[in-house]
């Protein structure tokens, strides 16, 4: 299910069971506009993923980006 949010290029703050960093910081500090950030920690979190299992990945249609260094 939380999968589901990571897939479709979303942010994890779609899914209201994962609060992202953004999230939590714009509950903390008046003035921070969450919809104004992207939290690239989902985006990262499948892509790892995917690299770790090709097969998964392969089967759910992923397409994962080649590690950078």
């Amino acid at each position: 299910m939380a999968l589901r949010g990571w897939l479709n290029g979303r942010r994890a703050r779609s899914n209201a069971a994962l609060p992202g960093d953004i999230d939590a910081l714009a509950r903390l500090v008046e003035g921070v506009d969450a919809e104004r950030y992207f939290d690239v920690q989902a985006e990262n979190a499948w892509q790892e993923a995917a690299g770790r299992w090709p097969l998964v990945a392969q089967l759910l249609e992923l397409k994962a980006q080649p590690p950078r260094e």
